[in-house]
């Protein structure tokens, strides 16, 4: 036998148990329940049906509840991030005794103003180099216009 068979007999095997286990607990439950009960304890009591509560032909109203003192609710508080000056309230400041702003002159030359080139103003650029192509023709022309007949 291989070893997958054993094992699924061992599993079989237990499950079998497993269900005597539970009929004879199930078999002794009903005995045992059935010596201690009389036959007048598996009757019902007979059930008795309550009339519905009467309702009022006019509902009631109870009084409201009344806070004293009547409570107040104020606007919400704003907050400001900046503080704000009351322009009545502002001192002017002194005037101040400083040099004039003058304009800095930079020894180099922003690289957004100068020219990608120099331009030339001695003599024209020499002409660029040719490049020589060597073209090659093909036999194309003579092809196919040859038949040979071997009779």
């Amino acid at each position: 036998m291989s070893l997958a068979s054993n094992v699924s007999l061992i599993v079989a095997t237990l499950d079998l148990q497993l269900v005597r286990l539970l009929r004879d607990a199930i078999r002794t439950t009903d005995l045992a329940g059935a010596r201690q009960a009389s036959r007048g304890d598996l009757t019902l009591p007979p059930q008795t049906i309550e009339p519905r509560p009467h309702v009022h032909p006019e509902p009631v109203f109870d009084p409201r509840p009344v806070i004293h003192p009547t409570p107040r609710f104020e606007p919400r508080p704003v907050l400001h991030p900046i503080p704000r000056l009351d322009p009545r309230n502002v001192i002017p400041a002194p005037p101040c005794e400083c040099e004039e702003p003058h304009e800095h002159i930079s020894p180099f030359q922003p690289p957004w103003r100068q020219l990608p080139w120099k331009p030339c103003l001695e003599a024209p650029p020499p002409p660029p180099p040719v490049i020589k192509v060597k073209v090659y023709r093909t036999d194309t022309i003579s092809k196919g216009s040859l038949i040979d007949f071997f009779i």
